[in-house]
């Protein structure tokens, strides 16, 4: 009986010796972590369950929509296009990239273009609020065909900057969160290639 009562003492003085390293370890960074958006936990796990998998940060940290069987580029181009201008975000730049690299070597590529889309005042409102946010300015989406001839729109995971840091104002979250809705939705009519 002394036996099991000194092997749960020392089972006990080992738990409180790892709380307290544990607390000295991360506890500070726990406190910080509480200050955060309350989504911001969420983001972050599905960042690293896909990070897991991947082992590359970029496949971890944007949403891919493939196109919808029998929908064309230029089809999702138009949509994509249509859909921008409906919902008001300005086409503020094109980025051909697979015609500037067969201008400039010769060798035929697989398409790639990148849409560059900005709502200006939310933009600065953005930028205001943090300057650092302009590197992630304007939003782009880029259409790409891969290996096998099939063709995807990728953009960046909105969710880092509206939920992944400290809680937004109010007023601004809303201003985002329709940026972050309006590319979403030009990305899903555009690789469905729906007007």
């Amino acid at each position: 009986m002394n036996f099991i009562k000194n092997i749960l003492a020392l089972i006990g003085l080992l738990a409180i010796i790892a709380g307290i390293y544990g607390y000295s370890k991360f506890g500070e960074d726990y406190k910080i972590f509480k200050q955060l958006d309350p989504k911001a936990g969420e983001v972050y796990w599905d960042m690293w369950q896909k990070l897991k998998v991947s082992k590359v940060t970029a496949e971890a940290t944007v949403w891919v929509i493939p196109f919808a069987e029998g929908v064309s580029k230029e089809d999702a181009e138009e949509s994509m296009k249509l859909v921008a201008n409906d919902m008001n975000m300005k086409i503020v730049g094109e980025l051909p990239l697979s015609e500037q690299v067969f201008a400039e070597t010769g060798e035929p590529q697989r398409y790639l273009k990148i849409f560059e889309f900005c709502d200006a005042r939310t933009a600065r409102l953005m930028i205001d609020y943090n300057k650092f946010i302009s590197a992630y300015l304007p939003c782009r989406i880029a259409m790409v065909e891969d290996e096998n001839g099939d063709f995807a729109l990728y953009s960046m995971n909105m969710d880092m900057i509206l939920h992944g840091g400290e809680t937004l104002p109010p007023k601004l979250f809303e201003k985002a969160n329709r940026v972050k809705t309006i590319i979403q939705t030009i990305m899903e009519k555009g690789a469905a290639g729906d007007f």
